[in-house]
């Protein structure tokens, strides 16, 4: 089997602060697997050969056998002979870490798409803000922590900000008393570029093109569209339309074979219907980023930044409605031709390009 060009794997999903299972979520979900299991003929007619128990429950949602994660955002990305491409370094951040201490000891390089030494023990961390939500789990980065001949080089990029720098912004999450070991204690070598808002240029990393946009989000955000070799993901979280389609993501996102989206909130809430209105709190809906994506003529849709109050049941309904929303776009005369696959984000999810 050919290798892929471009591997995305998605550590943590969730928006603005972990969430973590709780007991009764626990309970709902055992009380709905076993009334699937009763209406889908009982254990003895299901489970009369051991091995058929793990074929099933993997075939079941997540909802019921598993979860979509209550980590907050962290992106890995392997591009072909290329360093190693992080995005935020939110909660999920820590499982990512170590799973990446793992992989260098079966490993010479942290890219399983990599054979370049050269780019064996580096790692490119690309910030899409600074909201603390994809920030909290680099104090618990481990591959941060390595020494001697395992040290690593990390290069941070994030938004150039006359307030404070990159590495400020950083170092302030560990200052005492909030974390026990500062940041500049921290072994791994350390590079930053900030980026200007207004400059598009590709960065290059290895054989991966890098293009950042600032879109719209409280304090301002930055997407970022992945390149190499024909491949593209564009990953856009926390950024709000309000009105249409943001034409600055249409532009970077044309013709992606992936694009993550922010969509926190429901039409309703972010309308206000029910309840308070979340317009102009820098979050969007899943109608949003379907409109965006058929704009773009995106191929895959990933709904993503689960708010934390959502439990998988509801992140499921909400997947429903999208993809009811989703036929009704493509009747419409400027869609018609085209075609669109929508998931929603859940932690482990894997797409190879």
């Amino acid at each position: 089997m050919k290798k892929p060009t471009l591997i995305v794997k998605f550590w943590g999903v969730r928006g603005s602060l972990p969430s973590p299972l709780t007991t009764e979520q626990i309970r709902a979900k055992e009380e709905a697997l076993i009334r699937r299991i009763i209406s889908d003929g009982g254990t003895n007619r299901l489970f009369d050969n051991p091995q058929k128990i793990k074929k099933y429950l993997q075939a079941l949602p997540l909802s019921l056998s598993g979860t979509y994660g209550g980590d907050t955002t962290c992106l890995e990305i392997q591009a072909r002979n290329s360093p190693l491409v992080l995005i935020d370094a939110g909660s999920g951040a820590r499982l990512l870490g170590q799973t990446l201490v793992k992989r260098m000891k079966k490993h010479s390089s942290l890219n399983p798409l990599n054979s370049k030494k050269a780019h064996q023990k580096e790692i490119h961390l690309f910030f899409t803000h600074y909201h603390w939500d994809h920030l909290q789990g680099f104090p618990f980065f481990a591959p941060g922590f390595l020494s001697g001949n395992k040290r690593l080089l990390i290069h941070f990029y994030g938004k150039r900000d006359i307030q404070k720098r990159l590495s400020e912004v950083l170092a302030g999450q560990q200052q005492y008393p909030n974390f026990p070991i500062s940041f500049h204690d921290m072994p791994c070598l350390k590079k930053y570029t900030e980026l200007k808002k207004l400059d598009h240029s590709p960065i290059k990393i290895g054989h991966l093109s890098v293009y950042p946009q600032e879109l719209t989000h409280p304090g301002s955000v930055f997407a970022y569209a992945f390149e190499i070799k024909g491949k593209k993901f564009v990953c856009a979280t926390d950024t709000e339309h309000k009105n249409v389609p943001d034409p600055r993501l249409i532009r970077i996102a044309q013709g992606a074979d992936v694009l993550y989206y922010d969509a926190q909130y429901t039409p309703e809430e972010y309308q206000g219907t029910l309840d308070n209105s979340k317009f102009d709190w820098g979050h969007s809906t899943y109608k949003w980023a379907i409109k965006t994506a058929l704009a773009a003529r995106v191929s895959i849709l990933v709904l993503a930044h689960h708010d934390p109050s959502r439990d998988d049941f509801s992140l499921e309904k909400i997947k429903e409605k999208a993809l009811q929303f989703l036929a009704e776009q493509l009747k419409l005369p400027q869609n018609k031709g085209k075609k669109l696959k929508v998931l929603l984000a859940y932690q482990g999810l894997t797409l190879s390009l």
